[in-house]
């Protein structure tokens, strides 16, 4: 048994060993780019949009990490900027939240100008005269990014707010989503230089 796992031992230290000696020239699916951890980037999120057609302003934060200078994954938040009567009805408060996680690609981000795609996901709660419901909620979107400073960023997006799971009486799914305008502010630092891959590796595919 002994030398059986001896062998195994030194097996799986041969495959380490191979592959530590292989990795600096393997090429993946996602090419020769360098996508190694480059920055770290936190913000406030300014959102038009509407509930059954009323005009509503949601205001949210995030926090999140880039990898090879054009990936974003991270955390954020949203909510109503205040509670307002749904429907009309005074006696139905209404007000809504929810905590997604991020993820987004800047395509050409060394560009001053570029654009960028965007996706935020998680659960929420919606409160109509404090009965609370647990929902689910999808926000995709695409716009542009400004590189203001190396240390400030502004986002101009726009998208569509999917929400499912409702099972409040007044607010069906369809009356929570909603297209949506946004403008996020972002700070935090992007190190390292941007890495893009050669014309002729390109051409050699």
């Amino acid at each position: 048994m002994s030398s059986t796992k001896s062998r195994l031992f030194a097996l799986l230290f041969v495959v380490v060993a191979v592959f530590q000696a292989n990795a600096q020239r393997e090429e993946t699916i996602l090419g020769s780019r360098n996508w190694g951890f480059s920055g770290i980037w936190g913000g406030y999120t300014h959102q038009y949009t509407l509930y059954d057609n009323n005009d509503t302003y949601n205001r949210g934060g995030f926090f999140g990490f880039e990898f090879g200078k054009s990936l974003n994954v991270g955390w954020g938040h949203y909510r109503t900027n205040e509670t307002f009567n749904w429907q009309g009805q005074s006696d139905q408060k209404f007000n809504m939240k929810w905590n997604v996680a991020k993820v987004g690609y800047g395509f050409i981000p060394y560009k001053a100008v570029h654009p960028m795609l965007n996706v935020d996901f998680g659960r929420g709660t919606v409160d109509i005269n404090n009965v609370r419901d647990r929902v689910f909620v999808v926000q995709p979107s695409a716009g542009i990014e400004i590189n203001v400073f190396r240390w400030f960023r502004v986002g101009l997006e726009g998208g569509y707010r999917f929400v499912s799971g409702s099972d409040l009486a007044q607010a069906s799914d369809t009356q929570l989503s909603a297209p949506y305008g946004q403008a996020s502010l972002k700070f935090g630092f992007s190190w390292g230089r941007y890495h893009k891959r050669p014309a002729k590796d390109r051409d050699k595919d």
